[in-house]
């Protein structure tokens, strides 16, 4: 077998196998992105069934306004409530086309909106009349609690379409990471077998051509001038280096975007907070790595009056508030604890590895301390204070729904009395009940 021959064979080898490896990584960089989007679909679907109930509510809201002082300005938010239920709901429905079985839970929901939204204009349109006997009727159906039945049964509804799309994110994440792995490993396992093959053939180039070339030249100049001519080593071709980089390249792009996704699908991006989708996990997980004879604090935050100011100085200035709620939040507490934000004007604060039950409330202490100085946006002088709820571990609880449970309870206490802007959790606040479906749904 003639080198020539043997030449050829083995670059045809290393031409083919980066082609080969080529078009198989760039199917798999398509797979990927395939991947990718559905995982952002899906994300979609479930913050567009958040909207939905945001907008049910919005228009209840208005109805209850109305009833209640007969204002017509209440009757504003209703029918932008009534609208957009429309709208989100038509937008659920081309989302998932493509699922049947998603597609007959938003009928069951579309029917059930059908009935809420019907007897909120009933009694909007009974108030209308001022009777005493119509105001009276508007009066009776609200009290016989069916529109709360009817958003009882939305809110179940929506929960299992809720489940049903988490279920398939982590499915598609689950698919979308497999991706990436396939392609980490595709470009190890190139590198590894083109440096098997880069050195093959440097050795064979080098054995079959220019050792033997130097001899020849060597023996030349010791023939002519009797000196030895040296000859630097011939490397292998930087295609070959320029392919594999490329190859790790591609890999640590899809890396990339999956981080970037990972980090939007977890963190608040007004505040850069984590978000409340892993708090209960963070709970539990703070909770798990207890040291012993340690505690744990969970700090439930509410901005007073935010709302009123947002709807007054606009929500720009709302936003910037909350922003730079979130620094000072965060800057009162220590580095190892956790911040999120959990929705609104709403903030949660894991205390970790406390000494003693007065720790929290030093912190605590502190953070009121930081919303002291007013806040400054675009030219205003803004007071914000707090309402701070919070819960212990192990006296509490030591179950992470349960001590979000409580700290939202102490919350509203502190908040409904004026004369302090923090308690602690006692059993005394078990009859408040406006908090248990808030924390059912942050998992």
């Amino acid at each position: 077998m003639s080198i020539r021959f043997k030449l050829g064979l083995l670059l045809s080898l290393l031409f083919f196998a980066a082609i080969g490896n080529t078009v198989f990584t760039f199917i798999l960089e398509k797979y990927g992105e395939e991947k990718l989007e559905w995982v952002m679909h899906t994300h979609e679907v479930l913050i567009e069934s958040e909207r939905l109930i945001s907008a049910v509510i919005d228009a209840e809201t208005g109805q209850r306004g109305y009833l209640l002082t007969q204002d017509s300005a209440y009757l504003e938010p209703y029918h932008i409530g009534v609208s957009l239920v429309d709208s989100h709901l038509q937008e659920l429905f081309k989302l998932t086309s493509d699922n049947l079985a998603q597609q007959q839970r938003l009928e069951n929901i579309s029917a059930l909106l059908s009935k809420k939204l019907a007897e909120l204009d009933l009694t909007i349109n009974l108030t209308q009349e001022n009777t005493p006997s119509s105001i009276s009727e508007a009066s009776n159906i609200v009290k016989n609690n069916s529109g709360k039945k009817y958003m009882d049964a939305i809110r179940g509804e929506l929960g299992a379409f809720n489940h049903e799309e988490l279920v398939l994110l982590e499915q598609r994440k689950g698919e979308f990471k497999e991706s990436r792995a396939y392609i980490t490993t595709l470009v190890g396992v190139e590198l590894l077998f083109f440096v098997f093959l880069s050195i093959i053939t440097a050795m064979f180039v080098k054995n079959k051509f220019y050792q033997p070339l130097g001899m020849m030249i060597e023996g030349t100049a010791k023939m002519e001038r009797g000196e030895r001519q040296e000859i630097s080593d011939i490397l292998p071709k930087d295609e070959m280096g320029y392919l594999l980089s490329r190859f790790y390249q591609m890999s640590e792009t899809v890396y990339t975007k999956a981080m970037v996704l990972d980090h939007e699908a977890n963190h608040d991006y007004l505040t850069g907070l984590k978000n409340r989708s892993g708090l209960e996990a963070g709970v539990d997980y703070s909770i798990q790595t207890l040291n012993h004879g340690q505690k744990l604090a969970i700090f439930f935050i509410d901005l007073n009056k935010f709302k009123a100011l947002n709807d007054t100085l606009g929500h720009d200035i709302g936003d910037e508030i909350l922003k730079e709620s979130a620094v000072r939040i965060k800057d009162s507490v220590r580095s190892n604890d956790a911040v999120y934000r959990f929705g609104g004007d709403e903030f949660v604060v894991i205390l970790n590895d406390i000494k003693e039950v007065k720790h929290a409330q030093v912190i605590a202490e502190k953070m009121l301390t930081k919303f002291r100085p007013p806040f400054i946006c675009k030219g205003n002088l803004i007071d914000i204070s707090l309402s701070i709820g919070i819960s212990i571990s192990p006296e509490d609880s030591s179950e992470s729904r349960e001590l979000l449970k409580q700290a939202d309870m102490a919350m509203y206490a502190a908040k409904s009395d004026m004369s302090v802007n923090y308690k602690f959790y006692d059993s005394s606040m078990l009859n408040r009940e406006n908090s248990n479906s808030r924390i059912a749904s942050v998992s």
